[in-house]
Formats: structure tokens, C-alpha cells, sequence
């Protein structure tokens, strides 16, 4: 029998400062490998020039590094003449005319080779006014850039997030069966799933054979009951006992992405969110 692959933790240096140098050398401490890329230098990635993202691969390699993942914003938008919520897109826009947008896909994608990232995330396009609320299934769009990706040798993968179109199961599994066969996998991000109702055994087990990647945070509800207050994973409601063991039976040698948002003690955070994961992840985490 055959030695099942490692699962494997990435870090995304953004949670810890815009400068990416502080982030890749606390993984380097951590002993993680792999890192996500979000932003740097106070801007979102695919906006950065060539230079720039070069620059970012090469301070990753002096460490030993290497990039797992593009954390990109696309699908993350509406139309300009929608109106958004609040959302956060570290630094890239939220109304993007239709015209623009096959030029971000373009340029996401060349920053991942760049890069060396294997995976691109997408979103779902952002729910805004019913009558103006674009929706991903049938999309054109979706299956010119899944032809584009693989023709660049890298996959794009679908965060469930809960401000955007597709973020309950139901809706995620038709995505998925449609374009799933075009290469387009599953950027599971259990905290939101948990956010929508949806973080059970069930509901886990029929997503996990689509799951490229998981988005690893974690929270508890705020003291006078409205909202919620991040903390590191494994000490908020998130229900990882159960989901993780699921996720591993399904899809061993996963990559498990710290995504703390603890703004006041990201390093605290981080650190201790390795820890759990290297103890919870069924034969832990490289």
C-alpha cells in the first residue's frame, strides 16, 4: 500500500503586516513551507507589477519557501452601477465593469505563474439588488478563465463566502457537478461554511471530494451577543474536531491555510493555530 501524502500548513504573511517579509520569516519559525498570497506592500497581488510579484517568489525561495496559492479577488465584484456591501478585497475593487474584467482574470492568472502558485481562488460575484445580482452558474466568463487556467497549468478553486452568490451547499454542489469536469475545484473556507448553518458531518462529506484547498479561521460570538470576535483555530465554535477528520478521510494531503484575522496578536494567533493544526489534522500537518 502506498504511503498516503502529507497534509500541509501555508500561511498567508498579509495577517501579519502589509510587508510580507514579517509573515514568511514567522513561517519559516513555524516550520510551514508554504504561504498563501493575498496582498503585499499595502496592495492587492494581481495589481502588483511583474517586478513586484517576482520580487515576492524570490523573497519566498531565500527562505526555503514556496507558494501554494493565489488568493485572488476575482468573482469578488458587481456591476458599477450596483450597490455593495462593505466587503473586504484587500485593495481591489468591487465594481468592476463587465469590459474590465476578463483583463484581471488574465492578469491573475500570469501572477500565479509568476509565482509558482498552483491554485487561483475565485468568488461568486457579490449579492447585491436582486435585479442586479450577477450569478456564476452559466457564467461565459467562468469557462473562458477555466480554459485560460489550464492552459496555464494552474486550477482555480471557488471560496464559499457568504457576501457572495454561492456560499450555501446546495448552491456549491451545482457549481461544482457543472464545471468540475473544466477543473474548477473547491476552496473550502470551514468558517464561513459554519457561518451559514452549514459546518456538519453531511454536509462536509458531500463537499470533500470537490476540495482543493481549506481556509483554516476561527471565532467565537461576540460578549453583547451581536456579531463575532476572531481567535486563533481550535478556540472558537468552528467545528473542527468533527470536519477535519472528515476532510482528511476524503482528500489526505490537503493544504490547511491559517486565515486568523486576529488583528491584535496575529503572530499569538498564527502560532497557536499551527499548533492545533498539526494535533487535530488526523496524522498531522508538514
Amino acid at each position: 500500500m502506498g504511503k498516503m501524502p502529507a497534509s500541509r500548513l501555508v500561511l498567508n504573511p498579509d495577517e501579519l503586516n502589509s510587508d510580507p517579509v514579517p509573515g514568511m520569516d514567522l513561517a519559516v519559525k513555524l516550520g510551514i513551507g508554504q504561504l498563501e498570497i493575498r496582498s503585499a506592500e499595502g496592495a492587492n497581488a494581481v495589481t502588483l507589477p511583474d517586478d513586484r510579484v517576482r520580487y515576492l517568489r524570490t523573497l519566498a525561495e531565500e527562505r526555503g519557501l514556496k507558494v501554494a496559492a493565489l488568493a485572488s479577488p476575482l468573482w469578488k465584484w458587481c456591476r458599477p452601477e450596483a450597490t455593495p456591501e462593505r466587503v473586504d478585497t484587500f485593495g481591489f475593487p468591487t465594481q468592476v465593469p463587465p469590459e474590465e474584467r476578463l483583463g484581471w482574470i488574465e492578469r491573475a492568472i500570469e501572477a500565479a505563474v509568476i509565482l509558482g502558485a498552483p491554485v487561483v481562488r475565485v468568488f461568486s460575484h457579490l449579492r447585491v439588488e436582486p435585479e442586479l445580482t450577477e450569478q456564476l452558474l452559466g457564467d461565459l466568463l467562468l469557462a473562458k478563465a477555466l480554459d485560460l487556467a489550464n492552459s496555464a497549468g494552474v486550477r482555480l478553486l471557488l471560496e464559499n463566502e457568504p457576501v457572495c452568490t454561492v456560499a450555501h451547499a446546495e448552491s456549491l454542489l451545482e457549481v461544482l457537478d457543472r464545471y468540475h469536469g473544466q477543473g474548477l475545484g473547491l476552496w473550502l473556507d470551514v468558517a464561513n461554511l459554519h457561518e451559514v448553518g452549514q459546518a456538519t458531518g453531511e454536509v462536509v462529506s458531500s463537499l470533500a471530494p470537490y476540495v482543493g484547498y481549506v481556509h483554516v479561521k476561527d471565532y467565537r460570538p461576540a460578549a453583547d451577543g451581536g456579531g463575532r470576535v476572531f481567535c486563533p483555530a481550535g478556540e472558537g465554535v468552528v467545528p473542527y474536531g468533527q470536519v477535519l477528520p472528515l476532510l482528511h478521510a476524503a482528500q489526505p494531503g490537503l493544504p490547511y491555510a491559517l486565515e486568523t484575522h486576529v488583528r491584535d496578536t496575529p503572530a499569538d494567533a498564527l502560532t497557536s493555530g499551527a499548533a492545533f493544526l498539526r494535533s487535530a489534522v488526523p496524522g498531522g500537518v508538514a
